[in-house]
């Protein structure tokens, strides 16, 4: 298959070819190799010579997620790496990594010399693994990286990356296996901030929807949200394209219903796949895109009140939706009007099922309390013009298709914590 299909009946028909592993068309932007389908990290020795002949992997550091023992498929996986060479084998500390947790795993890389990086995990694993593979062979460190500012100099971040790079994920939401981003959790300075560089694209990524059969229930849910917010910010996001257009929008329709079929039953094969295909569409979108509003209200939701992400997201995906649906030609920042802000809305409420952009407001309201998590009105213990002033120093929140004044901002999120 060279190209995605357009129509929903090749869509239903790729992921019926999903039952095997597959190559996935990626859009012109990404240069990363995407494998798909049930099992395809059954033989990930086999998958990384194959697609990677010409990346070393003689000495790979593994690097996995917490919580091993609830993985079942994780010791086949972690056999199929060593059997690619002298493998370092490393549990991630922790989720939502921070320059220290992901030095801790540079270091460790440098100490053993590695020529490839495996990351097997949700989107904190891959994070830290793409952030890892694109310092290895130099002498920067990840709070070096992170303050590396745009300009001349800014191509010694990494270079032409040395360090071979296979994601494979194990969570179907981040989308981390298809960016050139890595985020990075400030802490101290109580803010997301991320890796920008084209060196934390992988070479290769390898999605097998079953390895997401093992996520617990708050994990997959969140997971899941975060795909179906990518996919329909990424729709209408100021640089969607034909092209992004393509993966996100057959996303949106496959994030919500791969949720409510795992919800239906967590063990189904076919509903994981789904789920997983929303993702990695969705994250074929964002590299080209990047996210807009909701993303940027999530991150201090999720620093300071600890809300998961993709829940986050979801809080005020609607509402934006229906904000940005009232778009005039005198806020409109997208260049190409408001005529194709409306059409791109247009498709985002037919598959979401919704006749309007107020029947879509309450459709993923909905689905929220389908997966048993509360809206905003739930959460009253957040302050929301606070909340409003963090949002409004993301670059996300100016990439919105109509302008957002932080007053507006402080209305909508007060408008829905009241609903």
């Amino acid at each position: 298959m060279t190209e995605l299909p357009g129509r929903e009946a090749d869509v239903r028909q790729l992921l019926e070819s999903a039952r095997h592993p597959m190559a996935l068309p990626v859009p012109r932007y990404v240069p990363t190799q995407v494998v798909f389908g049930r099992g395809a990290a059954h033989a990930l020795d086999a998958v990384i010579r194959r697609r990677l002949a010409a990346r070393q992997f003689h000495r790979p550091l593994v690097l996995t997620g917490r919580e091993s023992a609830a993985k079942p498929w994780l010791a086949a996986v972690i056999a199929a790496c060593r059997r690619l060479g002298t493998a370092v084998v490393v549990e991630n500390s922790r989720a939502n990594p921070t320059p220290q947790s992901m030095q801790h795993i540079l270091d460790l890389a440098r100490r053993h010399h590695v020529d490839g990086v495996v990351a097997v995990g949700g989107g904190s694993v891959l994070d830290t693994g793409k952030a890892v593979a694109l310092l290895a062979a130099g002498e920067r460190s990840v709070a070096e990286a992170m303050d590396q500012k745009p300009g001349p100099t800014a191509h010694r971040l990494g270079g032409p990356r040395g360090t071979g790079l296979v994601a494979v994920p194990t969570t179907a939401g981040s989308g981390a296996e298809a960016t050139r981003t890595a985020t990075v959790w400030d802490e101290h300075e109580q803010r997301k901030r991320a890796l920008d560089h084209e060196g934390l694209f992988p070479d290769l990524a390898v999605v097998d929807p079953l390895l997401t059969i093992s996520a617990p229930d708050r994990v997959w849910r969140s997971c899941g949200l975060d795909a179906l917010a990518q996919a329909v910010e990424s729709s209408w996001a100021v640089a969607a394209d034909a092209e992004s257009l393509r993966f996100s929008v057959p996303a949106v329709r496959l994030a919500v219903e791969g949720l409510e079929a795992v919800l239906a039953d967590p063990g189904d094969e076919a509903a994981r796949t789904v789920l997983s295909c929303a993702s990695v569409f969705a994250g074929l979108a964002i590299a080209g895109t990047r996210t807009t509003v909701p993303h940027a209200v999530s991150y201090p939701m999720t620093l300071r009140y600890g809300i998961p992400h993709g829940h986050a997201c979801a809080l005020t995906l609607g509402a934006v939706l229906r904000f940005n649906a009232a778009v005039t030609s005198q806020d409109c920042r997208d260049p190409r009007g408001p005529e194709h802000i409306a059409s791109v809305l247009r498709s985002v409420c037919h598959q979401l099922d919704a006749r309007d952009p107020a029947a879509a407001h309450q459709r993923l309201d909905a689905l929220l309390r389908r997966l048993g998590l509360p809206t905003l009105r739930g959460l009253d213990h957040i302050d929301v013009r606070a909340l409003a002033g963090d949002v409004v120093t993301y670059n996300r929140f100016d990439n919105n298709p109509r302008h957002m004044s932080r007053g507006q901002l402080t209305a909508l999120l007060h408008a829905e914590s009241s609903r």
